[in-house]
């Protein structure tokens, strides 16, 4: 009875043990596609929180935008209608003309207009608008981040609308226009000096009296939501926080737990490797989808401008994603070089003799001697002593075309290449002197007096001893 109850143990160990190995491998699998669907959306969300929520990631995001010259063409025509809209120079222009050349007032303000905006065209394009564009667009950012973060004292709102202040930026543009501005208006105007920190639409107002012609509240500013959203809007960024916080968290652990689970962990880390690739490839290809679809909605004149943003906003998101995918394809080499199959084998066999011949050669040129034992390598290197230095000039060639490098840039690779010359040269065969080949002498043949003459030959002298 006893063998038999044993039998029974180890046969409901077995049993035991292979459920435990199908539960276990379900589990890693389960983990490898969580990965796979976690890695794009942890990346996704980190991108985000850092480019919306940081102020110094996001201004150096958006400040070269200002320096775009599509985007200058369209803020320029965006400022003009406003300033036209404001200063209404057609009914002026109407009112100085004699009735029957009123006709001409239309004419003439377009003309106008396009001086106003070239006028604004070279404030954008400015150093100082490039500084203003900078310092509005951090005060902004830290405005709503502060709000979005539950500070009640910087909050600004317009008709219970929580608004971005750029003011500033229309200001400067009256200031640059002024002369024409006063034109139009009919006597000299002082533009009033605006800051960033000021409300808008007290801003506003204080433009309004200085033009004398009414604006209205909401000039230069550009609307975010409703007061009233306020509460929700900081509930979703708390919730944005923890989200991202707890992604950055379980998203390494996923990929650890992947690992320890798996008894084949070579494969479980080539799995979670190319599944993580493939969700980023799968978000890269969505977003660049509607990428497109960002740039050709809206209003066709303004349809450069918006690819510029678009294209600045989310560049940072596409390099991110794209050093992820050169991290992934170093791992999955790495893993496969590294692995038993035998072309890895063979593959680490060869690098291992490269790399020997490499240090010999090294040692050799340096140090000038050679051992015994490596006196093939050094063979070798001499043989195609001209294919060597012919292909080091093309390597040096080839760096050149394939990077952009300045004046040190290309001092160092003409450095590297002289050293590897001279070292190469230390290697060259040694020069070999062609001797003529010794004059062999025949002995005398049988014959007439003149057979030796007649076969080219001289006859050995005789010697004859005396005695």
């Amino acid at each position: 009875m006893a063998p038999e109850a044993d039998a029974k143990k180890l046969e409901k160990s077995k049993r035991r043990t292979e459920r435990g190995g199908l539960v276990r491998r379900a589990v890693c699998g389960l983990l490898v596609v969580l990965f796979a669907v976690l890695l794009p959306l942890t990346a996704s969300s980190a991108w985000t929180h850092r480019t919306v929520l940081d102020t110094d990631t996001y201004v150096s995001t958006l400040a070269p935008v200002a320096s775009d010259p599509a985007v200058i063409a369209a803020v320029s025509r965006q400022i003009t209608n406003e300033l036209y809209a404001a200063l209404d120079p057609q009914a002026t222009i109407a009112d100085a003309l004699p009735p029957k050349a009123t006709f001409l007032a239309g004419p003439i303000a377009n003309a106008a207009r396009n001086q106003v905006q070239q006028a604004v065209s070279r404030v954008l394009a400015s150093d100082r608008f490039q500084q203003l564009w900078t310092s509005v667009n951090r005060f902004a950012h830290q405005q709503v981040v502060a709000v979005l973060r539950g500070d009640k004292n910087v909050l600004q709102t317009t008709n219970g609308v929580v608004v971005l202040n750029f003011v500033p930026l229309f200001n400067a543009a009256l200031a640059n226009a002024s002369q024409f501005v006063s034109g139009v208006v009919g006597r000299q105007i002082n533009i009033p000096t605006v800051s960033a920190t000021e409300l808008p639409s007290a801003a506003c107002a204080r433009i309004s009296a200085a033009l004398g012609r009414p604006l209205p509240a909401t000039c230069g500013q550009i609307p975010l939501f409703r007061a009233a959203s306020l509460t929700a809007a900081r509930r979703g960024v708390q919730i944005f926080d923890r989200a991202v916080l707890g992604l950055l968290i379980v998203t390494p652990l996923v990929f650890l737990g992947a690992i320890w689970l798996s008894r084949r962990r070579r494969r479980t880390l080539l799995q979670l490797t190319l599944g993580g690739m493939l969700g980023l490839v799968v978000v890269r290809r969505a977003l660049l989808w509607e990428q497109d679809q960002l740039v050709n909605t809206g209003r066709a004149v303004n349809k450069d401008a918006r690819s510029a943003i678009v294209h600045q906003l989310l560049g940072g998101f596409f390099d991110l994603t794209m050093w992820l995918l050169v991290g992934g394809l170093v791992i999955v080499a790495l893993a496969l070089v590294t692995g038993p199959y035998r072309w890895a084998v063979a593959t680490r066999r060869g690098l291992a003799v490269a790399t020997h011949r490499g240090r010999v050669l090294v040692s050799a040129a340096v140090n000038g001697t050679i051992p015994a034992e490596d006196q093939a390598t050094v063979a070798w290197a001499r043989e195609h002593f001209d294919i060597l230095r012919l292909g080091g000039g093309v390597v040096a060639f080839l760096l050149l075309l394939s990077f952009s490098v300045n004046f040190w840039g290309l001092l160092a690779i003409a450095a590297l290449l002289v050293v590897y010359e001279v070292g190469l040269y230390r290697l060259r065969p040694p020069d070999t002197v062609t001797l003529p080949a010794p004059r062999t002498e025949q002995p005398p043949t049988d014959g007439p007096a003149g057979g030796a003459g007649a076969s080219g030959t001289e006859a050995a002298p005789t010697v004859v001893s005396g005695g």
